[in-house]
């Protein structure tokens, strides 16, 4: 297959494809066939150990998807038993989204898939071409964030003051 440099847009997309479809292979193989997101999660037990669940709308902020498609991913994951939602003491109004006990002993495994998953995509690259792949995508994500957004990693996006899991 030679390269199309024409077509970088359909690459990332059949690259994101493939890895989620990784993703999930592996966690139906581990008994999570019922995460449909495990980033919802790794981002609620961050936010969790800080002192709180995440509004809706900063979940969808962070991961930069649509609130309706978080609002589909988080009915799903709280019918699993995985997260729940609570109301806020300041605003009776709003519902903070926490991750249960059931969910954070889901991370760890949505962790080893992920992962697996990422070992999978790069077999054969090597530490240097990883470096080099990592800053080009962080500078793609600076590229198309707008002026006034944080770019970069989802965590820091949702002020959870951390980079890594």
């Amino acid at each position: 297959m030679s390269p199309r440099p024409d077509l970088p847009g359909i690459l990332v997309h059949a690259i994101h494809r493939l890895h989620r479809n990784a993703v999930q292979t592996k966690l139906s193989a581990m008994g999570l066939e019922g995460v449909g997101s495990p980033m919802i999660l790794m981002l609620l037990k961050r936010r969790g150990a800080e002192g709180g669940g995440a509004y809706q709308r900063e979940l969808a902020d962070a991961l930069r998807i649509s609130p309706a498609a978080i609002a589909m991913s988080l009915q799903s994951l709280e019918r699993a038993g995985y997260v729940a939602r609570r109301e806020d003491p300041g605003d009776q109004r709003r519902k903070r989204v926490v991750i249960t006990p059931r969910g954070a002993a889901a991370v760890e495994t949505c962790r080893d898939a992920l992962a697996a998953a990422d070992a999978q995509m790069l077999a054969g690259f090597t530490a240097q071409e990883r470096e080099t792949l990592t800053a080009l995508h962080l500078r793609m994500l600076d590229n198309l964030t707008p002026g006034d957004s944080p770019a970069g990693d989802p965590f820091e996006r949702l002020g959870c003051n951390c980079s890594r899991p």
